[in-house]
């Protein structure tokens, strides 16, 4: 497990929203609205040394995308990230197609049912594959039978698998799953790589990566922590963690055994490249 160390990019959302004219409806729209920002943004990912490139697709599922009145574009919104992610990273890096949750509760709790979760997942890791990614990311997942589902679909199309979910202040997700729970969950439906991402900061998510180290993981652990807490300054949201704080924090990760890390909500390409530095001071790195 700690043989090989990977780092992956940093906030693709916080980086959009930056634009002053925001026009569209769901971030993921912008892939086919304004392809060079979303080459920029990956190429300066890639400069800044990412192993590997997350697609703008967080949101790109069939029930997410129904929200936005964007079904009709789910492949050109996929596969369409996917190639232009793979363009960037040409031989420098990997791409991995990224899926979020769907926002919406499967029954009883909720309306989907689990066909039609599962349906929507399917459909959009397919799109993903085509378009050139390496591997698939479910991330920032709450509940069990939803990630369970999302990491089903996306190992239908043979690719690896990288599952995290999110946990908050009381080191446990918005709908009451522990650290050592998500992670067995998420190897027992066949993950290659569990974690954790988003949350409220490294602090935080140094207890909930402490508990799976303790409880002893079966797949490699991986860690994208958000830039603290977001805070509005001057009516707009900012992140004010300081990049040189969450390095610390890596570092030690790195050194208790997670192999995968990157950032979230908030980081920058300097916070890529920070990292990158920390990851290169390990020997065994890629």
């Amino acid at each position: 497990m700690e043989s090989h160390r990977l780092l992956f990019d940093g906030a693709m959302g916080t980086t959009i929203n930056e634009y002053p004219d925001r026009d569209w409806e769901a971030p993921e729209e912008v892939t086919f609205r304004y392809p060079d920002r979303m080459t920029d943004i990956y190429r300066a990912y890639v400069e800044a040394g990412a192993h590997v490139l997350t697609t703008n697709t967080f949101g790109g599922n069939l029930i997410r995308l129904s929200r936005a009145g964007l079904t009709d574009q789910v492949e050109e919104i996929n596969r369409g990230a996917a190639e232009q992610a793979r363009a960037a990273a040409g031989d420098r890096a990997w791409v991995a197609g990224d899926m979020g949750q769907s926002g919406d509760f499967l029954e009883p709790l909720g309306d989907i049912s689990r066909s039609t979760m599962l349906d929507a997942f399917r459909v959009q890791a397919e799109y993903l594959a085509e378009g050139g990614a390496d591997l698939l990311l479910c991330e920032t997942f709450s509940d069990l039978s939803e990630i369970q589902i999302a990491i089903e679909a996306a190992q239908s199309t043979g690719l690896p698998v990288f599952a995290t979910m999110t946990y908050d202040i009381n080191l446990h997700t918005m709908m009451g799953v522990s650290p050592i729970d998500g992670m067995r969950a998420c190897e027992e439906a066949g993950a290659d790589v569990v974690g954790c991402n988003c949350g409220n900061g490294p602090e935080e998510m140094t207890k909930v990566l402490e508990q799976m180290i303790e409880a002893g993981p079966k797949k490699p652990l991986m860690a994208q922590s958000n830039a603290g807490v977001p805070e509005l300054v001057d009516g707009k949201v900012c992140y004010l963690y300081p990049p040189e704080k969450m390095v610390e924090f890596a570092r030690n990760w790195l050194g208790r055994g997670v192999s995968v890390i990157g950032s979230c909500c908030g980081s920058t390409t300097n916070t890529t490249r920070l990292l990158r530095q920390v990851v290169d001071d390990f020997p065994d790195s890629p």
